[in-house]
């Protein structure tokens, strides 16, 4: 119901073509962003390519984790991204699944505010709403992201001996990674500083738009 009365209020306003060029560029950003996570965060939790053509081996190799800098096999052994432990490979590609879902939040938070705004009614409560809507979803989405890439880096770091003052089995490390590595780098926890800076963006537009709302009913109250 709620989906429909949108569509049906979208097909009733139509926006400048500003706000025409506006939309399809969130949309081409919504798009792109989509095309990259959904893969990227698929492949990190199977550690598989999508296809593999021509029966080859699909299977990536550890060092596709963003989490990781460098993982090199020792010399004569075998491993790959799939024979990792779950937990980490879900872990690792969460950051990413968080990334996806805050831009797709934004890109719908942002059409409604030009929809809005078409219609001669910048400074409505429902607009001013959705500027604090957009605001949080960056904000929080931006540091949950932060957040969830820490905790990933920290939960390897864990078990394969890094944080623990005594060195961890060699077994156990080979089971977690899914092969004996001879050199493991981590990578240091990743901030979405454009996401987070538009957050920053859409809390100052937000205050500039409570004014203006404000400067409006002063105005109605003279009148």
């Amino acid at each position: 119901m709620h989906e429909s009365s949108q569509a049906s209020f979208k097909r009733s306003v139509r926006l400048p073509r500003t706000g025409r060029f506006a939309e399809g560029a969130i949309m081409i950003v919504l798009v792109l962003t989509l095309l990259n996570d959904i893969p990227l965060a698929i492949t990190i939790g199977t550690g598989r390519v999508l296809v593999a053509l021509g029966g080859a081996d699909g299977r990536l190799p550890l060092s596709h984790l963003p989490q990781l800098l460098q993982a090199e096999l020792r010399e004569g052994t075998q491993g790959t991204l799939a024979d990792a432990d779950l937990g980490l490979r879900l872990l690792a590609a969460l950051p990413t699944v968080l990334h996806a879902v805050t831009v797709t939040a934004a890109a719908i938070l942002l059409i409604g505010i030009l929809y809005r705004v078409a219609l001669g009614r910048p400074f409505s409560s429902e607009v001013l709403r959705r500027w604090r809507w957009l605001t949080a979803v960056l904000l929080i989405g931006g540091v949950l992201q932060s957040l969830a890439d820490t905790g990933a880096i920290l939960y390897l770091s864990l078990h394969i001996g890094l944080l623990t003052a005594g060195s961890m089995p060699r077994e156990d490390i080979v089971s977690f990674l899914g092969g004996d590595y001879s050199i493991i780098s981590t990578n240091a926890p990743q901030w979405p500083i454009p996401i987070l800076l538009g957050g920053i963006i859409a809390l100052a537009l937000g205050v500039a738009f409570r004014a203006g709302a404000q400067l409006v009913e002063e105005a109605d109250g003279v009148v």
